[in-house]
């Protein structure tokens, strides 16, 4: 199987890139892709090829990968970037006449659970728990709220100001209303107890680990503590059975008014994936069984109840000069 995955900067594809070498070295062609040079991609020492391609914003981008997936015969693709699942969405029909298969989630999951402003009325309208979202003649002065952009991920450009710092920069045009969200800020006792709920669909069974975050850098979780939150698996069954969920996608959560809400869905891999396969919830090696048309054993999915924390460390990488690194030189 010949197997393209992006950004391949992320912990995830380096995650991705170690599980394929790991198990199925002798079954998968490993095409990883990033906007930076391989020298400075460490998943690239573990690709068979490695292409630099445009950021995932610049006009073309999409024309570009198609290009690149059809000139190599691509089989499958893990895209990792949301902004640029809507380019690989199953249901596509440019892409889908590439014949590839992808794990991004179909067209309308992606417009209703990518956009947040979308997943507050999804959640809403089904009664699911989730943090509330505020309108501008809502905000009080005094108040701490939480803003984000309405279609980032991660950390990006995320931050808490009173409701008389955001009414202010809207007035000078610092801050877009309409790209921006303005949630409750759950914080509790001096903390925000976050867990993110990864999930493994097979359109039959649902499978997940819940993390509890006790450190993170830059948005990604360097510390967890696995644990069990069934109030969490409940929602999620509620959600798979409204939309046509991708086999792999995470749900982040957070504690506020003795309730856990649903802070933000993300229709890929998780950043701290290699944190779960840690603890024993192999789900790369499953979605790769999956993909290969093999059997996949229940026991990936069984959690060790020893373990009191995942940490997540530095590795060094040296990178080599190597004869494995293509491009088209259209973004060099």
């Amino acid at each position: 199987m010949r197997l393209w995955v992006t950004a391949g900067g992320t912990g995830s594809a380096w995650h991705i890139a170690s599980i394929v070498k790991q198990y199925y070295a002798d079954k998968i062609t490993l095409y990883i892709s990033d906007i930076n040079d391989a020298e400075l991609v460490a998943s690239s020492t573990l690709a068979d090829f490695f292409f630099k391609v445009p950021p995932v914003k610049e006009t073309g981008y999409a024309e570009y990968m198609y290009d690149l997936l059809r000139a190599n015969q691509i089989d499958v693709i893990i895209p990792l970037i949301p902004w640029e699942q809507r380019f690989f969405a199953p249901d596509l029909p440019e892409f889908a006449s590439l014949g590839v298969r992808s794990i991004a989630p179909v067209s309308v999951t992606d417009h209703i659970l990518n956009h947040k402003k979308n997943l507050y009325r999804f959640c809403t309208r089904h009664e699911l728990p989730v943090i509330r979202q505020y309108e501008k003649e809502e905000l009080e002065k005094e108040r701490i709220y939480f803003c984000k952009p309405v279609d980032g991920f991660g950390a990006m450009d995320a931050c808490t100001m009173s409701g008389k710092e955001i009414l202010n920069r809207c007035e000078s045009g610092a801050f877009e209303w309409e790209q921006m969200i303005v949630q409750e800020y759950c914080e509790e006792d001096g903390i925000v107890q976050e867990v993110t709920v990864e999930a493994f669909w097979d359109t039959k069974k649902l499978r997940t680990i819940c993390r509890r975050r006790l450190e993170s850098k830059s948005g990604v979780c360097t510390k967890a503590a696995v644990m069990k939150l069934p109030e969490a698996d409940d929602v999620i069954q509620k959600i798979v059975g409204l939309l046509e969920m991708p086999m792999v996608f995470n749900i982040q959560f957070v504690h506020h008014e003795d309730c856990w809400k649903v802070m933000d869905v993300n229709l890929r891999l998780a950043a701290g994936t290699g944190l779960s396969n840690a603890a024993g919830f192999q789900l790369i090696r499953a979605l790769l069984a999956d993909l290969l048309g093999m059997q996949m054993e229940e026991d990936w999915f069984q959690i060790d109840e020893s373990i009191k924390t995942v940490l997540r460390v530095y590795q060094e990488i040296s990178v080599k000069s190597t004869s494995n690194a293509h491009s088209k030189g259209l973004s060099n």
